[in-house]
Formats: C-alpha cells, structure tokens, sequence
C-alpha cells in the first residue's frame, strides 16, 4: 500500500460465526500491510472477532455481515455491520458490557451507530504505538 493509504476495501459474508474468520484473516493481513506492530494486528483481529460475535447476537432476518478497512497513515479504520433488524441498537447498557470493556481495550477507539442496513461497531486502531518515552 504504497502513497496516502485511503482505499477502502469491503468483504461481505453470510452471517455465520463462520465467516468470522474471513474477516479477522483479511483485517489482519491490511493491518499487515500497514506495517502495524504485531501486538496491533492481534489486537485488531480479537476487536473484529469480539464485534462479529455482538452484531451475530442479532442476526434476526439478515443476509449478510460485512467488514469495511480504510487504512490511513497513522491507523486502521475497521466497521463491522450485519443487515439485522428488529433488536434495539444500540443495547441501553452497552457500555457497562463486557465486550465493551474489550472492545475497548483492544483498540483506541470504539463507536457504535444504527446504520439504515443495520447495526454496526466502528473500531479504530493506530498503526504505531504512542512514544513511551517524555
């Protein structure tokens, strides 16, 4: 990924905890790409498993789960989504949940939002870790 990373790249999969590991697979190898630490790329992967596994708690009527990357040059721009409907999203005490707490402590950054196809979870990992030093 040589230049400005933008590029978008978009992978659909029937939501089955199945497919789950098509989408950790590809996230992993952008993140790899990125030239992200390794630490990172196993952090992104358990934060798009941990997300899969939420979204397919509410796979009433859906089709499809998808995993959208956008890497940019400082971080990796990760949502997830299913085509679900029926369930109240996000859940009231979403973050009091322990996959919150997860999610949370896996990447930098953590949003959920009710898209019109559906629920999903955006997660944001930076590609280098903060300096250590003062």
């Amino acid at each position: 990924m040589a230049g400005p990373k933008s590029d978008l790249i978009t992978v659909s999969v029937p939501p089955e905890s199945g497919s789950v590991q098509v989408l950790r697979a590809v996230a992993a190898s952008v993140a790899a790409r990125m030239n992200m630490p390794f630490d990172g790329i196993e952090d992104l992967r358990l934060a798009v498993d941990e997300a899969c596994a939420w979204l397919l708690g509410l796979t009433g009527g859906a089709t499809s789960m998808t995993l959208r990357l956008r890497p940019m040059d400082d971080r990796l721009e990760a949502v997830v989504s299913i085509d679900a409907t029926g369930r109240a999203w996000p859940p009231p005490d979403l973050e009091k949940s322990l996959s919150w707490k997860v999610l949370s402590a896996l990447v930098d950054t953590v949003s959920v939002d009710a898209e019109a196809s559906g629920p999903s979870i955006r997660l944001i990992k930076r590609t280098l870790e903060p300096s250590r030093t003062a």
